[in-house]
Formats: C-alpha cells, structure tokens, sequence
C-alpha cells in the first residue's frame, strides 16, 4: 500500500531543500555590451508561440462573419419554440423558425453548422457551438470588432431532414471580449454580474446584461449592442495557448528546438529495460489492469521505467488498452499523468476503459472535474480489499505444471539431441510415407543410444543385408534362418551332414530304437536326448543284473546304503543294526561275483532304481533288452553330428538343442534342413555384415523384418520408426514432467489455468482501487485541513484545476491521478498542478507546436500515433467558405510531434492487429500503406469466401463538367447506387454502424440528401437513421472523417467520367497533395468491411497527370482484382497436421494448411470454420496468451477454436479428426441462462469444482447475410494443480479433486 510519504510533491514540503532558481540566458552577462547570451532554442520557441497564436483562424469570439449561411439567427424565432428552446428542453428548428424562406436558410446554416462543429469536437477536441447572445461591434484601431457578449454551449444534431438544437451548461461571458474590453479601453467586466443579471428568478433575461454594457461603453464612440440570438461556432485557443506557450523550458523541448546539450542530455537519460516475460513474472508484480502481448508489455517496461519514448501504433493495435495498462503501472508508482489528444473518441475511451474495469472517476477532465472528483472520492470510500492470495498461489502452482510439460516437450535429451516433439514429428512423417514403416519392434536405451547420431551408416548396412536376401527369409520359413558359418565349405559341410541325418541316420536310429525301447516296460521316449537317457539307464541296469540279484531293486536301499557307508562319516546307526544290514546286503550280491565297494555300488543302485521308475510302470522289476550296444553307436553318431549343426545355427541354450526336440520337430526341421534351400547363399556375406550390426542391439527389429520379409527399400523407414518410437518411448519414461503424456491431465490444468488467471487478471483492477482508496485513508487523516477545504469547495458547485490544486495538493493525487485533455485545453490546467508525465496520443495528427505545452508540464514524455494516417492540418474555428490554406504536405506531416519526437526518444512499435474482422481488407491496407509491418490474424468469413473489401464498378458514371469547377462530380448513378447500399446495409444490418465516406463534399451533400428523401418511404429504417446510437449513420468527406470509425463503411470516390468516357484529372482532395495519406484514412475507417463505390476503373487512373491519391487509389483497385485470383500456398511443414487435415477431408471438411501464413491448420463445413492449434503453433507464446487470450481472440474473429494436444494427434488421429468434424454440426441453440454475479477471486478460488463441458458451438455464418466474427462461449472445465516444482508431474496424475 502507499504510505503518506511516498508523496513526491517536494515543493510542498517547507523542509524540502529549494531548488536554486534557473537562470535564464538573456540574464547572464559577458562582460561584452554586443554580447548577449540566449538559448539556441529561442527562436524556435517564439516560432512555436506565433503558431499556436494563429490556431484556429480568425476567432469568432472577436470577429465573428455574420454570413447567414454560417449561423442561424433565432432572435425571431416563435415564442412557444423559443420558450421551450430557452428551458432547455430539445427543440426542432421547424418549431423555432416558423417562416419557409428562413427556415430554408436556417436548415442550410444548420448543416454546415453541424459539420463544422462535428469536425472540431472528434478532430480536435473542441466544443464550439454555442448560443451567442447579444452582439457587440465596435472598432479599434483600424480593426472592428463583432463578439457575442454572453455565450451557452449548445447540442445540435441532425433529425432526419431536421434539426435539434439543445441548450448545455451555463451562461458564461465572452472571455475573449472581456479581455479586449480590458486591453483596449481598461474596461473590467464582472463575469459573475453579467451572468446574474440574465437571470431573473430562474428566467432567461438577455436584455439587463446589454443595458448593463450599453452604460459601461456609453462614453465610446462607434459602440454597438444589439439583441440578438445566434446559433454558430463560438470559440478561440490561440490567444490562451499563446499566453500558456510563456516559458517552454523543457530538456525535450529543447532538444527539439535545436539544443544539442538538452538532446544529449535526453538520450543519455534513458534507461534499458528488458521486460520480465509474462511466464516468469511473480502474480505480485504482474498487476496490468488490462490483457496484454510482448510489444504492448515493452512499451508498458519503458513507462514504467521512467522513459520518453515514442510508440507508432498501427490500426487496431490496441493503442487503448497499451494506454490504460501504461497508466495503470504510472498509477501504481504514485504518480500523475497528464493525457492529451486531439481526437474525443481516444480520451472517451480511456476514461470508458477505466470505468468499465471498476475505476471510475480515476480519470479527470477541466470541464467535468466537479464530477469526477466526486465519482473518484465515492470509489475509494467504497473500495475493499480483494483476496487475491489464494488466486495467486493456485496461478503459480498450475503455470509451474504447464511450463514444466511445455519445456519438457522441446527440451533435447542431453543425449540423444532429440526432444518428444521431435519424435512425434517425426514419427508423423513416416506415416505420411507411400508405404509406412509398420514394425512393432523395439529398442532398448542403449540401442537408441547407440545410434542416436550415425543412423546412416546403419541404414546402410541393413539394406545391404536385405538387398544379399537377409530378410527373403523369416524363421518360420527355413531351418537356415539365422545360422552363421565362417566358409562357404562350412556350410555345404553341414548341409550335407544335415541331408544325412535325415535320410539315413536319424531314421535308421529310430528304427532301431524304438524295437529296443518295445521290448522292455519302459514308455517310449520323446526326444533324442531323452534316448540317450534310456540307452545309458539300459547299460548300467545290464552292469547292474550282472553282480547283483533282481530283487535288489524291489524295495528302497537307504538303510543298505548308510550301513555300508565308511564310519567316517559320522552314521549314528548301531553297531548291531550296522553288522545286520551289511549281511542282508551281500545277500543282493551273486554268487562268487566280488564287489569291491558295496556302497558305492548300492548307491548306483538306488539311482538306477528311482530312473527306472520314472519311465516304467510301478512294480515292474527292470529288464534288460538284447542289442543296447548297436543302439548305442548309432546314437552316439547322430548325436555328434546334431551337435554340430547346433553351433552354426545359433542353438546355445538347451531348449534350443536338436537333441531336446520332440521327434517329429526334429524331423520337420531335419526336413528342412537337408532341402534345397536359397538361405545359405551369400551366408558369408551376410553373417559378415550380421556380426558388424550385433553390438547395435537390433535383434528385435532384424527378427521383425524377417518374419515380415520386408524389402530392402523399405528397410531403413523400419529402422527409423523403430529408433524414433524407441527413442519417444526411453523419454516419456525418464521425464515425469510430460505428465505420462495423459492429455486428460493436460486439458484438465490448462482449463484451470484459464480459470484461474482471469480470475488473477479480475483482480488487478481491484488491487489498484484499494491502493488508491488506501492512499485516500491515509491522506485525510494526515492533511484533515485538506479534507475540509475539499469538502467545502466541492459543495460551492465550482471546481477548477487550480482551486483542487490549491485546497488539496496532497488529497487530489489519490482522486485525480490521471487528467485527461484536448491539447487545445490544455491552459485551463493550473500549471501549480506538478505532472510526472504526459501522454500525447494521436501525436501524428498535431504539431510541436500544438503539445509544447502539455509537454512542459510533465518530467516524462510518451507519444503514441499513427505514422501513416495521421499529419497536421490548419483549421478555422468560424463557418466559413474559405479553401484550406495552400501548404506543403510532406513538410506538415514532418512537422507532426510523432515524427519530430520520433528523431529525438527511442521508438517502439505496436504490429498487432486485433480488429475482429476484414482480415483481407487488413491485409490490403498493411501491404498498400504500413508496408506489411501489421501482422493480424485472418478471419472465419473469409474463409468461406466472404471479403471484406468489395467494389462495385459504375459502367453508367458519366456525367458533364460543372462549370464553375470543371470537375464530374456526384453523377446520378453513383448516388442512386450509394443510396441502394446504405438502405441494404439498414435492412440486413440494423446493429452494425454505417458511414459513407467520399471525397466530394458536393457529393457527401447529395448522397446525404438522397439518402434521407429514401428515408420517407421507408418508416422501419427511421431508428437505424435517426435513433439515439453510439455510432450514428454519417454521411462525410475523408478530411471530416479522420477521427471517425464504423463497423462498416461506403467509400463512394464522388468522381465520374466524361460522356466520351475520359477520366479528369481532378479528384478533389485525392488529387491535392497528401491524397494518398487520405486514401489510407479512406480504408482504415472501416472495422469490418469496406464497401468502393466507384465510377473509374484502375486502368483509367494510369495517367501521368493524376495527382498522388488518384494513382494510389489505381494501385488499390488493381490490388483489390489481384486479391480475389491469389491462390494460397499450403504449409506442409507440419506432418500431422498434414495427416489430420487428410483426414477431415475424408469426413467432408475443406481444409487449409498454413491459411494466410497465420493459422496451422483451418477447416470448415457448412458455415462452420474451426481453428486448430497444437502444441507446436502456441510454443513460443506465453501461458496467458496460448491458452487465454489467443483462443478469445480466434472466437471473436469467427473461428471455433480446437485446442489438440501432440500425444492426442500421435496417438489417436481418428479421435481427433472425429471431435473436430463434429464441431461443424450445428446444434440446437439454447436460451442464455440468467446472469449471475461474477464472483470475487477469493470466492472463485473457494468454488466448487465445475463439470467438464464440451465447448458450447454458435451458429454457422451465414454467406448471405453476416460477414462479422462470431461470438463463441466456452465453459472451460476444473483441473487440478501440482504442490511443487518437484512434484509436479506426480501431483498432476496423481490428483483427484480440482482446486475451482
């Protein structure tokens, strides 16, 4: 919050060290009578002095031309009418003016009138249409003078073909009469007399205040009063600009002037900033009262730092919202600003911008002070602290989540130098291939590491493996398969040795044992190794018979075993047991056979016997076969060469041995084994290059090609597919922060997001009201004298900059932090008032001259304006028939404070277009007069073919010379087609604003005539025509439009042809210098759609006679035919997208890639247009811009807008392809709930979690009757929010509840 000493009026502080006084050039003394110091600059200053002396022409206040077509005298008028007018009440001219001679002369008087008071109110910001009462004449000097004495401000506006005038505000004196009075003849008039005296109870007296001043001036001679009522343009600011222009002393000033010190001193003065990007900036500090991107958020650093700067702002840039955010972070630094702009509509918008985010009355004007005062004393009292903690911790703990997945899917792995975007890509791509790579075969980390960098060289390797036939054959197609031998001979040996085992060997051992194998009780064996078992048994059961009895196998021999074991062995057994059991076991041996070791041999036994019940029935003593010897050679033979095949075949682990297959296995693989076979061909070669790929770890995917016999040229897509997934699969692993790529988690954290940083954004308004309102506190309790005097000055009704200046020097900080102003008022303000900085916006439009005194009042200077559209340009405050003065135009826009003070302060830019709609019309303007720096995203309706430039060509524009000018000017069928349009846009479009713009003044006056003599027929039309409304239908030339601005405008150019069909060469202020600067006005009035009318085509405009406007406007046709014949070019960088556009095309969309260079991937089904982002189109963007306000701003453009994720598109492009073709399906329209209070931060973050709704769609544009963006509502559901950086990803997947 602020404290009470962070006020930095130190003039007010009695113990504030002073300043030593400047010393003024002129004061200083060089000892040298001829010698006398000045500042370089002086000459420059008084040039500036006399300028602003002659602003506005001769002044109506002193020299008013009492030519009735320049005013309407109402001194005649009706009594009931004038009765009314007089009380203030809204009263039609008709009613005043009763004669049809007069009021034929009145109307004409009116509209010029109108026009000329319309011109200075939105071009300069002057209010000067009043009611003059009573005239006084006299001369002086050789000079006579005409002024009003009293003066009231009055509305006029125009009622179909009448006219409505409106008395405002109060009486006052004729300032610039008083002042002459005083000047010439000494004579002091009481303002406050003088206006009393015109009231008598409450009633309008005009004749006390002339008998007053006929006595005053009864001694001069030549002094004329008369009792008039006069209704025209009354108002003066050069002399008070003059007079305010004294002392310029100013460091910019200065330097502009010509002082190379003071410009030295202004450029070392700047400081460098360097913007804390919107990811990174604590929710503390990021308080902008309003959405911003980078460019708006550079210029608001350098405010905020303290620098003069310069800012060109192109058309609908966001100029405002920069403005108010600048002023915001100003306001935030306990700091007064002073804003100045000759064009209305900007101050009424900053002053609306204000209000409409909760701060009404931040802003101050001179001529509304009372009231502002007011209104900003009642919100800081009203103001409370918002909870915006709970806001900001939830900001910090989702931006943490999502900035941690977005960097991880671009970060490369330290070692592989691949990122998962990377990989999905590039996966993509193989996709897209004429033939996909397929193979589900992976890698392991090393193998993908092992590779990472020179996958050619392996590439290579394996095509020339499957080119030598490596891959012709698969394991399940040759016994062959896989087999490595050192030699060719190695392999025809084994062969050979395999052909023998199979037709000779093998089956002759089997015959033979399987008889053998009958003729005992034993099951017949399974496998060869299974034989050789039996074979082995079978031979030590025949040693066995020979020493020992059969029944020696009919009962367990344990006990037998541990008598006859050594003692040594540690037996517990008896002695007596010992000496029986060793009797009962030579009982086994038979007769006269001698077995040296019975132990040993009992234990054979015993094994023999637990064998032998294995594979023979239970009971059953064993039996010995005739032949186990020729049995046993025939095995031993096969089972040698078996052995030798198993070596080159790669049969190292037992299960895989020849000898442990089932029988008819063997055979089969015997079987195929001795077949011809091309397998062993080139099985040098290719067990070569096998070996050289064995430490690359691709077992896995060399078994996959072969089982799939895949070709050689399809080989090294397998192998990339198979690194790529592999590689994707080794990083979605290691990096937790990628959330497992579960896209639910993701849309769940970006909604919350969105959520929770326009409930942050919310609140930044909020803050600053309570910092002022606490400001306020602090200030009354500290300076209560203040207070009072406030109080007191407030309830008198009168307030003026410098009484609040002087009452309350402390207090009017928090109340009055930002004071808005016409250049042209700026004297009113007291120059007690100290300003940090001053704000010239438009600063094209007006010149050094103009703003040299709201400059000086302020230590800082920002100037915003349009470099192209905007130059100065002399003006007269009086109606009057005199042509514009004569002056060079390129020299007058050099002398615009934009481009003065852009050669003196750095300048900064604003390139981002954010009108909704007339993306080709934006485009058109930016390329013909901004060169290409406007960078706007497209609009939906052009998608769909619907422009928002279109020209209609006149072939009947033919018309004869006027014979005063020599111009066609107005021919009847560009009228009647104007006419045709306007009542069109009337009855299609009631809600969108019109204005027709042309550059005839003849033919605005006739297209204005016409327009309201079509009116009469047409009742329905009379609201659009003549309702109250923001932006009224006008009908204006181009030089009375260049502070207007309608959603839709009618360019009629107002000139035709010759009956032989000759174009002239004038083109009225086309044709004049600087035209083309007013064509560009011409097509920048527009926000949505511009509609040329036009009797010429760009091929009669080649002459080199046309001035510059005229070959502009040939290069605008010509451009606007080129526009509807461009083909775009489709970007196909994005395989994915090429792949997802492929599909929806497949369900009926149209799609476009890279539409416009602006958008990934578009596509549209009737009516419907859908935007698709992805990850890889929002990267580079901030959190707030990708997720908020990039989507915000699609939707206003038209588009339906469909956020997919990169695993979402990777892994499932159907399903993607499906939700995006379903939102081209109309659906059944609602009725909008009721509203409901918006809710605090603090209670938002309390809120219950929403469900997740799908994003509620509009209906299509209609081709025929909408061309304007559409309004899209989203419901953006709940998610939750991760507690640290370091468990982010875990809390992301892990949590249930969401935090809103």
């Amino acid at each position: 919050m602020w404290r009470a000493d962070r006020y930095d009026d130190h003039e007010l502080d009695d113990d504030a060290p002073v300043a030593a006084p400047g010393v003024e050039p002129g004061a200083l003394s060089m000892g040298d009578p001829a010698v006398t110091p000045m500042n370089v600059a002086s000459d420059t200053w008084q040039r500036w002095r006399d300028e602003l002396a002659a602003l506005g022409g001769a002044s109506p206040l002193l020299h008013f031309d009492d030519d009735p077509r320049g005013r309407i005298e109402l001194g005649t008028s009706h009594p009931g009418g004038l009765a009314r007018f007089i009380a203030g009440s809204p009263t039609l001219l008709s009613n005043l003016v009763r004669d049809d001679v007069a009021l034929r002369t009145a109307r004409v008087a009116a509209e010029r009138i109108a026009d000329k008071g319309l011109e200075l109110s939105s071009v300069r910001g002057i209010d000067a249409i009043a009611l003059g009462i009573g005239m006084v004449v006299w001369s002086h000097g050789g000079e006579t003078f005409r002024a009003p004495l009293l003066l009231r401000p009055l509305r006029l506006r125009r009622r179909g073909r009448e006219v409505e005038l409106t008395l405002l505000d109060r009486l006052v004196l004729n300032p610039a009469l008083a002042r002459e009075l005083a000047r010439q003849f000494s004579l002091h008039l009481d303002e406050e007399a003088f206006v009393a005296l015109a009231d008598d109870d409450g009633t309008f007296k005009p004749n006390p205040p002339l008998d007053r001043l006929r006595g005053l001036t009864a001694h001069l001679d030549g002094f004329t009063i008369t009792p008039r009522l006069v209704v025209s343009t009354f108002a003066e600011v050069g002399p008070a600009l003059a007079a305010d222009a004294r002392d310029l002393s100013h460091p910019v000033l200065d330097a502009i002037a010509g002082n190379t010190s003071a410009r030295w001193a202004v450029q070392e003065s700047q400081t460098t900033v360097t913007p804390v990007p919107a990811d990174q900036r604590p929710p503390e500090t990021d308080l902008l009262l309003l959405d911003a991107d980078a460019e708006q958020e550079d210029v608001i650093a350098n405010v905020a730092a303290g620098n003069s700067i310069v800012v060109k702002t192109l058309p609908g840039t966001g100029a405002t919202q920069t403005v108010v955010n600048a002023l915001g972070t100003l306001i935030a630094q306990n700091k007064r600003v002073l804003v100045v702009s000759s064009r209305r509509a900007a101050l009424s918008s900053i002053q609306r911008r204000f209000t409409d985010i909760g701060l009404p009355g931040v802003t101050v004007t001179p001529r509304s002070l009372r009231r502002d005062v007011i209104r900003g004393i009642s919100r800081n009292e009203k103001a409370q602290k918002p909870r915006v903690a709970d806001v900001n911790e939830a900001l910090v703990r989702l931006r943490g989540v999502l900035l941690d997945y977005r960097e991880a899917l671009g970060r490369p792995d330290p070692k592989l130098g691949i990122s998962v975007y990377d990989c999905v890509s590039e996966l993509s791509r193989l996709a897209l291939l004429p033939t996909p790579p397929t193979t589900r075969a992976r890698l392991t980390r090393a193998a993908v590491e092992t590779l990472a960098h020179d996958r050619a060289h392996a590439a290579q390797v394996i095509v020339q493996a499957a080119k030598l036939g490596q891959f012709s054959y698969g394991p399940g197609d040759s016994p062959w398969y896989g087999a490595e031998f050192s030699t060719g001979e190695e392999a025809t040996r084994a062969q050979e040795r395999a052909r023998r085992l199979h037709s000779e060997l093998v089956p002759r051992l089997l015959d033979r044992a399987v008889a053998l194998v009958a003729a005992t009780p034993m099951r017949q064996f399974e496998t060869l190794a299974e034989l050789g078992t039996y074979l082995r048994l079978l031979t030590e059961l025949r040693d066995t018979l020979d020493k020992f009895q059969p029944s020696v196998f009919d009962r367990s021999l344990s006990e037998l075993i541990a008598a006859t074991a050594p003692r040594r062995e540690g037996s517990t057994m008896p002695a007596t047991t010992r000496r029986r059991l060793k009797a009962l076991a030579k009982e086994y041996v038979r007769p006269g056979v001698h077995v040296s070791d019975l132990h040993d041999a009992l234990t054979r036994i015993q094994q023999q016997r637990i064998l032998w019940q294995r594979f023979a029935p239970v009971g059953i003593t064993p039996t010995v076969p005739v032949g186990i010897a020729d049995v046993a050679v025939a095995y031993q033979q096969v089972e040698q060469d078996l052995e030798a095949l198993d070596a080159p075949l790669g049969h190292t682990t037992r299960e895989k041995h020849l000898l442990n297959r089932r029988i008819d296995e063997l055979q089969r693989t015997l079987a195929g084994l001795a077949a011809e076979s091309d397998v062993l061909a080139n099985l040098q070669e290719r067990t070569e290059l096998m070996r050289e790929m064995q430490p690359w770890g691709l077992d896995a995917l060399l078994d996959d090609l072969a089982q799939r016999h895949v070709p050689h040229e399809q080989v090294a897509a397998e192998l990339e597919l198979a690194w790529w997934r592999s590689a994707l699969d080794s990083l979605l692993q290691a990096d937790r922060a990628l959330l497992g790529a579960d896209v639910d988690v993701l849309d769940r954290l970006e909604s919350d997001f969105r959520l929770v940083d326009e409930a942050h954004a919310a609140g930044s308004a909020a803050m600053m009201a309570w910092q002022l309102s606490e400001a306020w506190s602090i200030g009354i309790t500290d300076w209560p004298d203040e207070a009072k005097a406030l109080r007191d000055l407030l309830r008198s009704g009168m307030l003026t900059p410098g009484d609040l200046q002087k009452c309350a020097p402390h207090l009017s900080r928090p109340i009055a932090p930002i004071w808005l102003s016409s250049p042209y008022d700026v004297a009113e303000i007291s120059d007690d008032i100290p300003f940090d900085a001053v704000f010239v916006l438009d600063a094209g439009a007006v010149t050094m001259a103009e703003v040299s005194t709201a400059i000086r009042r302020g230590r800082q200077v920002v100037a915003i304006g349009d470099p192209v559209t905007q130059t100065p340009s002399p003006f007269s405050i009086a109606v009057s028939d005199a042509p514009p003065t004569a002056s060079d135009e390129e020299a007058r826009h050099a002398s615009s404070a934009l481009v003065q003070l852009s050669e003196l302060l750095p300048t900064l830019g604003l390139t981002r277009s954010y009108r909704a709609g007339g993306e080709d019309l934006a485009e058109l303007v930016n390329r013909r007069f901004y060169a290409g720096r406007i960078d706007s995203l497209p609009w939906a309706g052009s998608f769909l073919g619907h422009p928002s430039i279109a020209v209609d060509y006149l072939d009947d524009g033919n018309g004869m010379p006027d014979d005063v000018t020599g111009t066609i000017e107005s021919v009847d069928a560009e009228v009647d087609q104007v006419v045709t349009r306007v009542l069109e846009h009337a009855t299609a479009r009631p809600n969108e604003s019109l204005m027709v713009i042309t550059a005839s003044a003849k033919h605005a006056a006739r297209v204005q005539t016409a327009t309201l003599n079509a009116m009469q027929s047409r009742p329905d039309l009379h609201d659009f025509f003549l309702g109250d409304r923001a932006e009224p239908f006008a009908v204006l030339t181009i030089e009375q439009a260049v502070a207007q601005s309608r959603d839709r405008v009618i360019f009629s150019i107002g000139f035709g042809r010759t009956p032989h069909g000759r174009v002239l060469s004038e083109f009225g202020a086309l044709g004049r210098p600087g035209g083309d600067r007013l064509l560009a006005v011409a097509m920048t009035r527009a926000r949505r759609f511009v509609r040329i009318v036009s009797c010429i085509r760009a091929d009669d405009l080649d002459d080199d006679r046309m001035g510059p406007g005229a070959r502009a406007l040939a290069e605008l046709l010509a451009d606007t035919e080129a526009r509807r014949t461009a083909v775009d070019v489709p970007d196909d960088s994005d395989p994915m997208l090429i792949d997802l556009a492929r599909r929806l095309e497949a369900r009926g969309l149209r799609t476009a890639l890279g539409h416009r260079g602006k958008l990934k991937l578009v596509a549209s089904r009737g009516g419907y247009c859908i935007a698709v982002d992805t990850d890889a189109s929002l990267g580079t963007m901030s959190l707030r811009e990708s997720l908020r306000l990039r989507p915000d701003l699609l939707r206003r453009l038209g588009w339906h807008y469909a956020r997919v994720h990169v695993f979402e598109l990777f892994s499932n492009p159907d399903a993607v392809a499906d939700r995006i073709a379903a939102m081209a399906k109309p659906v059944a329209v609602q009725a909008p709930p009721a509203p409901t209070p918006a809710p605090t931060p603090a209670a938002a973050a309390a809120a219950p979690a929403r469900p997740t709704a799908a994003p509620a769609e509009t209906q299509p544009i209609d081709r025929e009757a909408s061309t304007g963006p559409i309004a899209v509502q989203s419901a953006a559901p709940a998610a939750p929010a991760a507690p640290s950086p370091a468990q982010r990803a875990q809390s992301a997947q892990s949590e249930t509840q969401p935090l809103f």
